[in-house]
């Protein structure tokens, strides 16, 4: 159903198109040789793409997926459709279209191509870093939350694909800008005295990408998490990520200060549930989003339990 929906959005969108100005009206029927024959027909819509003639092209490509929908072109033709999305900068159109190809034909030869091709479109919709405006780790992360679930996706489903080096590369890259965007939000809490907010994203920060910078990730984040426990009056938890940073980075240069911390907490210190009852963090600014759930590849630990509440986003601005 989604297909049949996503293809009469863009037919009323590129008829629109047409009715504005350009003379072409993509419902007018296709005649000659192309009319009864599915190669001439894609290959006609093919010429006009290269063209430069989108509304053709569509024209072309959707007489092929309705007058031919078993004929090796109508898979194409359908890829092409994404594929012109994908030129015109429409990435979220794009990433369907390539989302919903795969969904029809996994088997396909196209199949892996498609679907690099749907993370890369959510991949180029991130928030970008413009001259004059907040950069873009401040911002809304869902379009690279989703570039990281598509492409995690297409690296499980086509490990020997001729993309999968270039997806895994791009994979380490959407989690780096996680991670800055995390690490924003834990400094926004400990700026404003938010202890434990800033405690329990320091925590899921090491656990969900502490495996970058070669562990840096890691053990800073466990030291901060250590530091904002203690200023919380938390001394189980801060005891908690001490011994994390000892023992999961021994060689770390914060080792010593944090052993000889260890040895001032007592080994019975208790340890704040998630359910105790803590005063609650004052509420951010009007205004403020609440942040989407990182989506992690499968290896990922599962974050830490925190009471976060979310810091205002940046606005878009590209």
């Amino acid at each position: 159903m989604r297909p049949t929906i996503c293809r009469a959005l863009l037919l009323v969108a590129l008829c629109a198109c047409a009715s504005g100005g350009s003379g072409v009206d993509i419902t007018k029927p296709v005649t000659g040789a192309e009319a009864s024959n599915a190669a001439k027909a894609y290959e006609k819509g093919m010429q006009e793409k290269k063209d430069h003639n989108p509304l053709e092209a569509t024209r072309y490509f959707e007489y092929v997926r309705n007058n031919f929908p078993y004929s090796q072109y109508a898979a194409l033709a359908q890829l092409a459709i994404a594929d012109m999305a994908y030129e015109r900068d429409d990435w979220s159109q794009a990433a369907t279209l390539y989302q919903d190809f795969v969904k029809s034909h996994p088997s396909h030869p196209k199949a892996d191509y498609a679907a690099f091709r749907a993370g890369m479109a959510y991949f180029n919709d991130r928030p970008s870093d413009v001259f004059m405006l907040p950069p873009g780790y401040e911002k809304d992360q869902a379009p690279v939350r989703q570039a990281l679930e598509a492409l995690n996706r297409f690296v499980s489903g086509y490990p020997k694909s001729e993309y999968a080096p270039k997806a895994r590369e791009m994979i380490h890259d959407c989690r780096e800008l996680l991670a800055r965007h995390e690490r924003y939000v834990a400094d926004f809490y400990w700026k404003r005295e938010q202890w434990r907010g800033a405690a329990g994203r320091y925590m899921t920060l090491a656990d969900t990408y502490g495996d970058l910078q070669g562990g840096k990730v890691q053990a800073d984040s466990l030291w901060r998490a250590a530091q904002a426990y203690r200023n919380a009056n938390d001394p189980g938890d801060e005891r908690k990520a001490l011994q994390r940073l000892v023992q999961e980075a021994p060689r770390d240069p914060r080792r010593a200060e944090a052993e000889a911390l260890l040895r001032q907490i007592p080994a019975n210190a208790p340890v704040t549930s998630p359910t105790d009852a803590k005063p609650a963090p004052t509420a951010p600014p009007e205004g403020a989003k609440p942040a989407a759930p990182s989506n992690r590849p499968a290896t990922e630990p599962a974050p830490a339990s925190n009471p976060p509440l979310t810091p205002p986003l940046a606005p878009s601005g590209g």
